[in-house]
């Protein structure tokens, strides 16, 4: 279930009432979907391969399993059980994001942690002045993999913008609060704190239940998650290209 601070809640549907051409519009609207009451029997990926084309993961696999594992517990990962900071996904990859990620549930946390948080950039960029939206355009860092990943062997390097704006297409947005090298950069140190600030005042919380799907824009969307304790969690995620 999705929870947020607004008394509407939106961008959700129940499987018995599910209606693809419906499902795409309230993600195009809102960034995001999320669908409950899934049969155990759901087809995730078939059904997901109606909005975009998948793309290979960091390893290389089409689909990627969060599961924590103890290796990790010291280290910045999805793949243990801390909570992790707002951010997009694949903001070190040399080209174009994925357009939208979607992960669903196989065993959701019984503590009750371990949800999906998500906020819209596309909203933060409204509390921006001109001058700031443009120095965002303008000016490029360095992304770096978490420290997980690099463990992992399958780290990456790239320098972006945090906004990227593209002619006739939607702008992308790349953020990571952790994850780029700001060398004491005043503008981006400030802007990572507002970008907080604002995410903790606006995201919305997906609360797991076997088989739920959640999808959102990657291109506009950050996610973070909380903490959770019990390693009996299980989701599984794929990227969605931009067709």
């Amino acid at each position: 279930m999705i929870t947020t601070q607004e008394k509407k809640v939106v961008s959700q549907i129940d499987y018995a009432g599910l209606d693809l051409a419906e499902f795409k519009s309230l993600l195009d609207e809102n960034g995001y979907v999320y669908l409950h009451g899934v049969p155990e029997d759901f087809d995730h990926v078939g059904y997901l391969k109606q909005i975009g084309p998948l793309m290979p993961q960091y390893d290389g696999e089409l689909i990627w399993s969060i599961k924590a594992q103890e290796r990790f517990d010291n280290l910045y990962h999805s793949l243990n059980t801390k909570p992790l900071m707002p951010h997009t996904e694949c903001y070190e990859f040399l080209g174009l994001p994925p357009k939208y990620l979607a992960l669903w549930c196989l065993v959701p946390a019984a503590d009750g942690g371990g949800q999906t948080t998500l906020g819209d950039l596309h909203k933060f960029l409204e509390t921006l002045t001109d001058e700031e939206r443009g120095k965002l355009a303008e000016t490029k860092f360095p992304f770096v993999s978490s420290a997980g990943v690099q463990d992992m062997g399958l780290g990456k390097t790239a320098v972006h913008p945090l906004l990227e704006l593209r002619e006739d297409k939607a702008p992308v947005m790349r953020f990571s609060y952790n994850c780029v090298v700001h060398e004491d950069d005043e503008f981006l140190l400030n802007l990572r704190e507002r970008v907080l600030e604002f995410f903790t005042e606006t995201h919305i919380t997906a609360d797991y239940e076997p088989n739920s799907l959640l999808i959102w824009n990657n291109h506009r969307m950050v996610h973070s998650r909380t903490g959770y304790t019990d390693r009996n969690r299980h989701l599984r995620r794929i990227w969605l290209s931009e067709e």
